[in-house]
């Protein structure tokens, strides 16, 4: 029901709140366009100063001339104005260099060696059982078996090594070979490069020697056939090698030069040369004094720019527009966000180009989003995208890249509400942002540059997303603006106040999460601000808090202390919660919109249980037999509900109060006793001021239906009440 206002409240309420001023301003000419307490003159200062500091920051540059030159005596003494590190290229290309010469060739382990078809094992039993066979040759002289079998094995072995093997019988033929092929499987075991091949040999007595089965005869046969058969198992492998030293060569670090501030670059009279000139130029001691046409020119686009932002604001966003607050917030976080992406961009022509990577225009888009709308973020966008553009010598690929990261996370970002979310935002932001980095660097076709940039793309989401989270809180404290997160943080139960209710008044607590609950999801039936509905439902009884036991719901297994006090008495007891609730909440920092809903969500209804209880227990006349004087005693003394999310609110309040109090509860009863206090709250005028359509009204009333079916399967009633008096527990709950 769409609230009906006479002309003259209308008129009042304008001038009230300030927005008549625009039309018919009393004061004169000077007070409206130059005082600082006239809406238009302030936005036009803060307009002049906006455009003024960004101008600035886009135009600085400034550095004295030194009069350096390459090839001739320095004019004066330099000495480094700050901390800078940079990279020297010939000096790290130098420790690529050295680095690839340290790595050690890369050798792998061949068990052919040992155990191939001609492998050591081999060759050791081919010797053995030769000397076997040679031996059997009974047509041949000792000599001639010692010259036959050493021709046979290509005379490797020394004739009295042989001749020993020759006089071995059949069974130490077979022990001896058995002990060399031990001795060589336990040396080559492991790997042994060339280089290494006669230290090993110069071991191998002692190795040999361990086998304790071994006579010193057998050692004197065993050790020359081992020697003369070990050979190098390590075979090098120049692929590995190769690999080796691209690896030392990609983990060489660049060879930084740090400059500390102070230090003398260059002395008066010394010869100026390259390392010199490339000093100067990453410290910035090169650059040229100021530009004042630059300066002139981009000022006047950073007020066109100003300009265009200003007018969307006053033509399609007057609610923020009106907010002298809102507009110097933009302003504030335009200057704020040029100047850090200005210093980043100074960041990355001293050092490294990466910083241009980083600026935080996805964050500006967030916060604006969140904290005023989709819209107005994306437009804010536009406009810092532009002044990147311009802080980056006109590098629009770069440009382009943050408009379009910075739209997508503005869209994100819609209709947040968990911290969560910025978190989960960012990331997807950062993907997108990643993604548009590499197609602008792709050109490039350098694949390290390519990852680098990408890498830092998702770097840039998720420090945008924290600095979003980081900002939400001194936002709504310094601008004194409530944004959705901080409605968030208000409506977690683990709230100190909301802990303190849970202790001390359980039953209002429990009633609190019931209305919350209500009106949260009548709230999203009707497109209103659900969240602020939850978050002041939560809070609503905060004022029960000062004297718990006075309230219904927390007299548990305890009388009711109204029975013996007067009805009037009751009545200031009962509406004292509001007021108290509202000191409370200021106290406490609560947000004045929720503070607002609070004071209004009992509006003017009449406390019917007192007010009854007082005509019983008196009998009031006046001189025309009037009982208005007394009725309106026992009235809220508030104002009515001024928006959707206090009228709802007020009904949800009003719903569960009454549907607690139903005996033997049924879903038939619910929507009986849900219809009665819509159809109260609206003949008793309640909802006149709220801007709630009568269509809204029955959504929120089948919502109500619907949810308290939901919760009230069966609860412990109240004493019975006559249905004409269900508001006395409405009114005093």
């Amino acid at each position: 029901m769409i609230a009906n206002k006479k002309i003259k409240n209308k008129t009042k309420e304008l001038i009230k709140s300030g927005d008549f001023e625009y039309i018919n301003s009393p004061k004169g000419f000077l007070w409206k366009y130059f005082s600082l307490r006239s809406k238009i003159a302030q936005r036009i200062y803060i307009f002049i100063f906006t455009s003024v500091i960004i101008g600035f920051i886009l135009a600085y540059n400034y550095t004295p001339d030194m009069g350096i030159e390459l090839g001739k005596p320095s004019p004066r003494t330099i000495k480094a104005n700050k901390n800078i590190q940079f990279e020297d290229p010939v000096k790290t290309e130098e420790d690529k260099i050295r680095n690839e010469s340290l790595v050690e060739d890369i050798y792998v382990y061949d068990s052919a060696v040992l155990n191939g078809p001609d492998g050591v094992l081999f060759q050791i039993k081919y010797f053995f059982n030769l000397a076997k066979i040679v031996n059997q040759k009974k047509d041949k002289t000792q000599e001639e078996k010692i010259t036959y079998l050493s021709n046979l094995v290509g005379n490797i072995y020394s004739e009295q090594t042989i001749s020993k093997i020759l006089n071995l019988n059949i069974d130490d033929n077979s022990r001896l070979m058995n002990a060399c092929i031990r001795a060589a499987k336990k040396i080559m075991s492991e790997k042994i490069k060339p280089t290494e091949l006669e230290y090993i040999k110069s071991k191998i007595p002692l190795l040999v020697e361990q086998d304790k089965s071994l006579t010193p005869t057998d050692l004197s046969l065993v050790i020359p056939i081992i020697e003369a058969n070990i050979k190098p198992t390590a075979v090098f492998d120049p692929i590995a090698t190769e690999k080796a030293k691209e690896e030392a060569i990609a983990k060489t670090p660049p060879h930084m030069v740090s400059i500390i501030e102070g230090q003398t670059i260059i002395s008066e009279g010394d010869i100026v040369d390259e390392s010199d000139i490339t000093v100067l130029k990453k410290l910035g001691l090169l650059e040229r004094e100021i530009n004042w046409n630059r300066y002139v020119y981009l000022s006047l686009i950073v007020c066109f720019i100003i300009f265009i932002l200003g007018f969307y604001l006053y033509k399609f966003q007057y609610q923020v527009y009106n907010s002298t607050r809102k507009v110097l917030l933009i302003a504030t976080f335009l200057v704020i966000f040029v100047a850090i992406i200005k210093g980043l961009n100074t960041l990355a022509s001293i050092h490294l180009n990466l910083w241009n990577y980083l600026f935080p225009i996805m964050a500006i888009a967030m916060i604006m989003s969140i904290v005023f709308n989709v819209s107005i973020g994306i437009f804010v966008t536009i406009c810092i995208s532009f002044f990147a553009g311009i802080i980056t010598n006109l590098d629009f690929s770069l440009t382009l890249a943050y408009l379009f990261g910075g739209i997508f996370s503005s869209f994100l970002v819609s209709n947040l509400s968990q911290r969560f979310q910025v978190m989960r935002s960012g990331f997807i932001s950062s993907i997108i942002l990643a993604f548009l980095f590499f197609i602008t660097n792709l050109s490039s076709g350098q694949f390290s540059t390519i990852s680098l940039y990408t890498a830092i793309g998702v770097l840039n989401g998720f420090i945008c997303a924290i600095l979003t989270i980081g900002l939400m809180p001194f936002i709504e404290s310094v601008f004194k603006i409530v944004t959705a997160m901080g409605l968030l943080e208000l409506s977690h139960t683990d709230q100190p106040l909301l802990k303190e209710m849970l202790i001390n008044a359980p039953g209002t607590y429990n009633h609190s999460l019931l209305v919350s609950h209500l009106g949260e999801n009548a709230a999203k039936a009707i497109g209103a601000d659900s969240l602020l509905v939850k978050v002041a439902a939560l809070y609503h009884d905060l004022g029960k808090l000062r004297r718990p036991e006075y309230f219904y719901e927390n007299q548990v297994d305890m009388e009711n202390i109204h029975d013996r006090l007067n009805p009037s008495m009751s009545k200031n007891i009962i509406a004292s919660h509001i007021r108290d609730g509202v000191e409370d909440a200021i106290k406490n920092k609560i947000p004045r919109r929720v503070i607002n809903v609070i004071a209004q969500h009992h509006g003017t209804s009449l406390m019917t249980y007192f007010y009854e209880k007082h005509k019983d227990q008196e009998t009031i006349k006046t001189s025309n037999g009037s009982t208005n004087l007394v009725e309106s005693h026992f009235r809220y003394q508030t104002r009515k509900p001024q928006s959707k999310e206090a009228a709802i609110l007020m009904l949800a309040d009003s719903c569960e109060a009454a549907v607690r109090s139903i005996e033997n509860i049924t879903p038939k009863k619910i929507e009986q006793m849900v219809n009665y206090i819509f159809e109260n709250k609206i003949k008793d005028g309640q909802l006149d001021e709220a801007n709630i359509t009568l269509k809204e009204i029955n959504l929120v009333k089948q919502s109500f239906i619907d949810g308290l079916i939901s919760i009230y399967h069966s609860r412990i009633t109240y004493p019975q009440r006559e249905l004409k008096a269900v508001s006395n527990v409405i009114n005093t709950d």
